[in-house]
């Protein structure tokens, strides 16, 4: 057995998704000393609950340390949840979790203190606090995959709102009167500029008589993802690199908005759609360059994310070393 290392603190970072269940624990740098990932798909939130029991355990025992050297657990979910309660209102990634008192019942279990938060909140304070916004007091994130999500950092701390529910980002409306969202409204900027909508918009543009190289892909049912245009787009295909760039140009946009509303010194582009790199990032600069006002020059570093998947997990603990302070 390994012997126990004393006089160490750790945080624990949880990213809690609909199929997979993360954690890191971290010090009070921002380094991962032990992480672990696996599904939980299909359990319900006592059993979860429970998982995430062992999975604090687990990675203590990774790191031959024991609940002693706990500061506290940091949990990102998926929304809407309330911060303040610490209880999961409903979550559509989250089958059966309504009303979940979640800071209460998992702190009863390990006996320590737990911070909640929305899932993006994690991911934008791991990047301001060792990542992409290291540094600065004020950052902005967009998580690009199957939807747009969001995180805003005002003077070092995570934007909530009177309605606990700031900063959806992917539900600001580019496009009056636009394709119609799963949140009821029309026009949101998931629609237009996530990593599943640049997908559909691909398929449904062949399935309407559009030639692409995409063609017999989608003919033959297969899957359309994101970096497959990507890559076609890469190529010269002129659907796959139109569409990509209508993606990127709602970004800007969006960016834009984001510069007006609240001012940060950086706006970083995380999530599965990022990997495209300089593809993305030099296309929205662009955008951004010929759409931005001329009045003022305060526009944003608009940079990639830069600690991949680990962002959740790193920014939970981060906002329970904010709290321990």
């Amino acid at each position: 057995m390994c012997e126990l290392i004393v006089n160490v603190s750790v945080a624990i970072g949880i990213d809690l998704g609909g199929t997979n269940l993360k954690g890191a624990a971290v010090d009070r740098d921002g380094q991962i000393l032990t992480k672990d990932a696996h599904s939980i798909a299909g359990l319900s939130p006592d059993a979860v609950m429970a998982d995430m029991v062992s999975l604090v355990d687990r990675l203590l025992a990774d790191a031959s340390l024991d609940r002693s050297h706990v500061v506290g657990v940091g949990v990102g979910a998926p929304g809407p949840l309330s911060h303040r309660t610490g209880r999961i209102i409903r979550s559509a990634n989250l089958p059966g979790w309504v009303d979940v008192p979640i800071r209460d019942q998992l702190g009863e279990k390990l006996q320590t203190p737990i911070v909640l938060d929305n899932d993006a909140n994690a991911a934008a304070f791991g990047e301001f606090w060792i990542g992409a916004g290291r540094g600065l007091n004020d950052l902005v994130i967009f998580t690009l995959g199957t939807g747009v999500g969001g995180g805003v950092v005002l003077d070092g701390r995570i934007l909530h709102g009177h309605f606990e529910n700031a900063a959806e980002l992917g539900h600001m409306i580019v496009a009056v009167n636009g394709l119609p969202c799963s949140c009821g409204q029309r026009g949101c900027l998931e629609q237009y500029a996530s990593a599943g909508a640049v997908a559909r918009r691909v398929v449904s543009a062949i399935k309407e008589g559009k030639p692409s190289a995409l063609s017999d892909a989608v003919g033959k049912g297969k899957l359309i993802d994101a970096e497959q245009v990507v890559q076609c787009a890469k190529a010269g295909d002129p659907l796959c690199l139109r569409i990509w760039d209508e993606a990127c140009l709602y970004l800007a946009v969006a960016c834009i908005s984001i510069q007006h509303a609240f001012n940060p010194a950086c706006v970083v582009l995380g999530g599965g759609m990022s990997k495209a790199g300089d593809f993305l990032l030099d296309r929205v600069t662009d955008h951004v360059s010929r759409q931005r006002w001329k009045l003022h020059d305060d526009l944003p570093t608009i940079t990639l994310a830069r600690l991949g998947y680990d962002a959740g997990v790193i920014g939970a603990a981060g906002l329970v070393w904010q709290q321990s302070r």
